[in-house]
Parts: C-alpha cells; sequence; structure tokens
C-alpha cells in the first residue's frame, strides 16, 4: 500500500532521531528566551492569503468544509504566527520572542529535501525595527544549528535597500525594477546582462554585474556604497557592516558572507536577509529576515524578523556527515520478570524498565540481558525478589 506523495512514515529509531533534533532547537530556543506557541493545522484560507505570496499560495492544500468555508492546510508558520499575535496577543507588551516546531504542508514536487508533508522549527521576534533584533535573529540560527553538530554550515546574509539602492541609479519602472531583482535574485548574469544592455548599459551596468555575482565581506559593501543612490540603501549597508562586526565578536566571522543577489521573496522581505547552507547540500538548511508590512496586514503595527528550517533536511545533513550524535536508543536499565509491583517501582525512580512476558528461566534471561546490554535482571518468583549478575 503506497502512501501519498510527499508523505512518509517515522519508525522508531529514524522518529527518536528527529525528536531528538527538534528538542534540541527547542533548548536553543528557550535559551534566547523563546516561548514555544502552537496554531491548528488548517486556518480559513482568505486569513492565511494575507501573509503568502503568490508561489505559497499555489502550493497550499485547500478544502472546503460543510458549511463551504474555504480552508487550507499551513504552508508555513510565520503567517499562523502573525495572525496569532495580532489577533490574541495584542496587548502583550513587546518585544515577543516567540518560538515554534510545528508540521506544514505544501503541495509541491516532492524530491530529496522537499516534501507535501514536513516539519518547520523556528522563531519569530515582534515589535522591535532594529540592527540588533536582526543580529538576535541570525545569531539564534547560527547556535540553533551548532546544537545539532551543524558546524559547518555557512550564512549568506544581505539588505533588501540595499539592491533597491543600487538599482534607484537605474530609474526603471516598476515592472522592469521587478524583472531586474528576479534575474539577480537568480544569479542570471546573461539575463540581466541583456536586460541591462537594453537599458544603455555602460559602466554602470558592468559594476553592478560584477557586484551582484560576488560574494565577500567588507570589500562587497565598499563596492556597493559607491553604487548605492538611497539613503535606505546606505543605511542598510551600515547595518551589515556592523552586523559582521558583532559576528566576529562571537568568532562567526569567517562563516558570514555579504551576497547581493540574495533577495528570497522581494515582495515579502523589507530589510534584513539571510540564508544557511552546507557546501555538500543542494538546498538552503535555513533562511529568514526582516518582514515589517506582514503584522500592518492583521491590523498590528509592529516590525518583526525571523527565520524557520525545514527539519527533515537537517536530518538529511546529519545523515551526509554521518552523525551519531542523535542515533543512540535509550538505554535499557533494566530487564524485570515476574512483578509489575517491581516494574513499577524502578520506574518510579526513573529507570527504563523491560518486562519479561515469557516467565524465562534465570540464563535465558541472563543471555538476553547480555546481548541487549542491559546492566541488570531483577526475577520475582515465589514470594522472592532477586537482582541477578549482568556482564558482557
Amino acid at each position: 500500500m503506497r502512501l501519498p506523495a510527499g508523505t512518509r512514515d517515522w519508525l522508531p529509531p529514524e522518529l527518536r532521531r528527529k525528536r531528538a533534533v527538534e528538542n534540541e532547537l527547542r533548548g536553543v530556543f528557550e535559551r534566547w528566551a523563546y516561548a514555544e506557541v502552537q496554531t491548528p493545522s488548517f486556518e480559513r484560507f482568505d486569513v492565511l492569503e494575507l501573509g503568502l505570496g503568490d508561489v505559497l499560495a499555489q502550493q497550499t492544500f485547500l478544502f472546503a468544509d460543510k458549511n463551504g468555508t474555504q480552508l487550507a492546510l499551513r504552508p508555513e508558520m510565520t503567517t499562523p504566527v502573525a495572525r496569532l499575535v495580532s489577533t490574541r496577543m495584542r496587548g502583550a507588551p513587546l518585544p515577543l520572542r516567540l518560538s515554534y516546531v510545528q508540521t506544514a504542508y505544501r503541495y509541491e514536487e516532492p524530491q530529496e529535501g522537499r516534501m507535501r508533508e514536513f516539519t518547520q522549527a523556528g522563531l519569530e521576534l515582534i515589535g522591535p525595527d532594529s540592527a540588533d533584533a536582526d543580529a538576535e535573529c541570525l545569531f539564534t540560527a547560527i547556535e540553533g544549528l551548532d546544537a545539532i553538530g551543524l558546524g559547518d554550515v555557512l550564512f549568506d546574509i544581505n539588505h533588501a535597500a540595499v539592491v533597491d539602492g543600487i538599482l534607484a541609479g537605474f530609474e526603471l519602472e516598476p515592472a522592469a525594477l521587478a524583472t531586474c531583482k528576479h534575474l539577480i535574485s537568480g544569479r542570471n548574469v546573461v539575463g540581466l546582462r541583456a536586460f541591462l544592455a537594453e537599458r544603455g548599459g555602460g559602466a554602470a551596468a558592468s559594476d553592478l554585474l560584477a557586484l551582484v555575482m560576488t560574494r565577500g565581506r567588507e570589500d562587497v559593501l565598499g563596492a556597493a556604497r559607491q553604487l548605492c543612490r538611497s539613503d535606505a540603501g546606505m543605511a542598510g549597508i551600515g547595518r551589515l557592516e556592523r552586523l559582521l562586526a558583532r559576528a566576529r565578536e562571537l568568532g562567526h566571522g569567517s562563516r558570514i558572507t555579504i551576497d547581493l543577489s540574495l533577495l528570497r521573496d522581494i515582495s515579502y522581505y523589507t530589510g534584513f536577509i539571510f540564508e544557511g547552507f552546507a557546501i555538500d547540500l543542494g538546498f538552503a538548511l535555513c533562511g529568514g529576515g526582516r518582514y515589517d508590512k506582514l503584522l500592518p496586514r492583521f491590523g498590528f503595527a509592529a516590525g518583526a524578523v525571523g527565520w524557520s528550517l525545514s527539519v527533515e533536511r537537517l536530518l538529511i545533513a546529519l545523515e551526509r556527515r554521518h552523525s551519531t550524535q542523535f542515533g543512540v536508543a535509550p538505554a535499557i536499565d533494566v530487564l524485570v520478570s515476574g512483578s509489575d509491583v517491581v516494574a513499577a517501582r524502578e520506574r518510579a525512580a526513573g529507570k527504563i524498565v523491560r518486562i519479561d512476558f515469557e516467565r524465562r528461566s534465570e540464563s535465558e534471561l541472563v543471555e538476553e540481558a547480555r546481548q541487549q546490554r542491559i546492566p541488570r535482571v531483577v526475577l520475582a518468583r515465589d514470594g522472592a525478589v532477586r537482582e541477578l549478575d549482568v556482564r558482557w
């Protein structure tokens, strides 16, 4: 019997590893003072649609209830959290630090690292429109991936206003500006060169081509400063410079690179943007940024920055590295035979207990314990309780 495309079963060892990764992430969220929230798996589509771009809206599973209301399985968690904050937490003091580890659903072509049912973990920092909040967003992501053994993940960062400030010098119409950004985001050198040539090209076009196709740090920001034609863009460059300096203080400097082609969803993100990736994987492991226009759509005037990841993608990365950090089954402390009372007493003491239903002989129990590396056997027979010695 086949499962629906893009879904999977989780066998005990697989699920144990998945839960361990999720709990490790929860621990990082808690240490940064983020409180976990939970929202329904499905909501009204007209509500979710307020926060979804065209692509996610098309990938949303839709259905109707018996009253004809159009409902949707959530394709991501940021929009439900924005709805939650704007309706249930309007009076809470800002900033709000909220986290989640929840299942999400997207109707897309299944492939490695891309499922139709997946677990999304992440956090949202609601309130401050500050460089401090942007830095906290990035550093929580770095610590989260480090905590699960992915300390080799690299991060590209950008600021949406920087590219806007550079493109301001080309005086593009809105439609042409959107086309240009899509070409930059796709690192489409041929298409971007042809696009700029149609509009006069020149030295500025050559400089733009070279800049958006180059990763770097202060060198890239210095070149961007020469081309930027807006105050907002210059402010964005300043924020990125300060973020790099703070990252160096924490020892993260070598893992963070400026990539001006990193635009993600240009209709959604309004400032700082980042992605985390591993060299040996063909997809990003995490990503996020500032999205100050989302909560106002729900009638709540507040800025926001956050990030998310797919837990399944983390598991693929750990498997590629042959990591055993989360692969060991819980050790069984004691094998009990012949008494529910003794077994209950052991569990009450915090022990992991396996019960023998077959009432096997002493030698058989000791042999099983030896094979399963269980250090203790407790045998209750004829009113007597004995502990058997197990060595391996």
